[in-house]
């Protein structure tokens, strides 16, 4: 009965130890400020998007910061309006572009991802909406405290198009047809 409770308790700290790494390297890998609300991101974003931005070296800090939170990053290329840090760079051969403030924080992280990385819920509402369209590109976007996919489906032996956003609950909450 002790090697029974022994083994238990073995388990319960293995488990624990478990959680608390996966926890940690989550953490890790979500460089993402907490400053913003995730609708005050959302318009930051949005108001950038409709700016006139330009090319720009940023500061040694921003660069810094840059490098700590992406540091396997490479062809890296520096926008920004005034307001907000546009950076498109590659990691492993897949685009990524992110988002900074004038403060260095990390608002918007906008990464390609292959059709299998696509949680299975996802994937399940874009095809059972779409079934006779392909997957094209997708971008998996972390912005505060939420993720999005943006997938492109293209129809078969068609020029027909579509571009969904889709919560990581499945819910698409945005479709744009291209003809």
């Amino acid at each position: 009965m002790k090697s029974v409770k022994f083994l238990s308790v073995i388990a319960i700290s293995v488990i624990t130890s478990c959680n608390f790494f996966a926890q940690t390297a989550t953490q890790a890998n979500s460089p993402i400020s907490t400053k913003y609300s995730n609708e005050e991101i959302a318009e930051m974003i949005e108001k950038y998007k409709h700016s006139h931005s330009h090319d720009i070296m940023p500061s040694a800090e921003l660069q810094q910061k840059f490098k700590t939170d992406f540091p396997k990053s490479y062809d890296i290329e520096w926008e920004t309006d005034g307001k907000i840090y546009e950076v498109e760079f590659d990691v492993k051969f897949k685009d990524y572009k992110v988002y900074y403030d004038l403060e260095g924080n990390l608002l918007m992280i906008v990464q390609e991802i292959f059709r299998s990385e696509l949680p299975a819920v996802v994937k399940n509402a874009a095809e059972t909406k779409y079934p006779k369209y392909n997957f094209e590109d997708i971008d998996k976007i972390s912005r505060g405290t939420e993720i999005f996919y943006k997938i492109e489906m293209e129809r078969s032996f068609s020029d027909a198009e579509v571009k969904l956003l889709v919560k990581s609950d499945g819910s698409i909450i945005e479709e744009k047809f291209d003809y």
